[in-house]
C-alpha cells in the first residue's frame, strides 16, 4: 500500500512538472505573440502569412512565417530561426539582407545585454513554432540551415 501511494505521488508530480512546463512555454509564447506584434507584423502581417501593410512596399516578399515548418521540419530548430532573427551572424557574401537585424536593434534597446537579447529571440521563435500549419518533418543541418 505504501509503495502505491509513492508511485501515485510521483506521477502527479510528474503531471504536474510537465503541466508548469507547457504554461512556461505557452506564456513565452504569449510574450512572443507580443514582440512579433511590435517588431514583425508590419511586413510579415498579423497572422504571419507575409501579408503586412508594409508587404507590398518591399522589393523581397516577406516569408509566410505559418509555413516555416514546410522548409525547416517541425518542430523548428530553434537555433537556425534565432540566428536568422539575429541577423549578426549573416556572411555578407550570401547577399543583401532585406530583414532587419534585430540582434542589433535589441542589442541597443537592451543596452548592451545579450542575455536581453537572447531572451527576446527566444520567445520570437517559440512563438513562430506556435503558428505553424505545416506538418512536415525533416532533416536539417543546422551548420548550413540546408535540408
Amino acid at each position: 500500500m505504501m509503495q502505491f501511494g509513492r508511485s501515485w505521488r510521483f506521477q502527479a508530480g510528474l503531471l504536474l512538472l510537465t503541466l508548469v512546463a507547457r504554461a512556461a512555454a505557452t506564456e513565452a509564447a504569449g510574450d512572443g505573440k507580443g514582440l512579433y506584434m511590435q517588431y514583425c507584423a508590419s511586413c510579415h502581417g498579423t497572422q504571419g502569412d507575409g501579408k503586412g501593410p508594409l508587404a507590398p512596399t518591399l522589393t523581397t516578399p516577406p516569408a509566410n512565417l505559418r509555413m516555416l515548418s514546410q522548409r525547416f521540419g517541425n518542430p523548428l530548430p530553434e537555433e537556425v530561426i534565432a540566428k536568422f532573427i539575429d541577423g549578426r551572424s549573416d556572411v555578407k557574401a550570401h547577399g543583401p539582407r532585406d530583414m532587419p537585424v534585430w540582434g542589433k536593434k535589441f542589442y541597443a534597446e537592451s543596452g548592451g545585454d545579450e542575455a536581453v537579447v537572447r531572451d527576446l529571440i527566444t520567445k520570437l521563435v517559440e512563438f513562430l513554432q506556435s503558428i505553424q500549419t505545416g506538418t512536415r518533418t525533416a532533416s536539417i543541418n543546422i551548420e548550413t540551415g540546408a535540408l
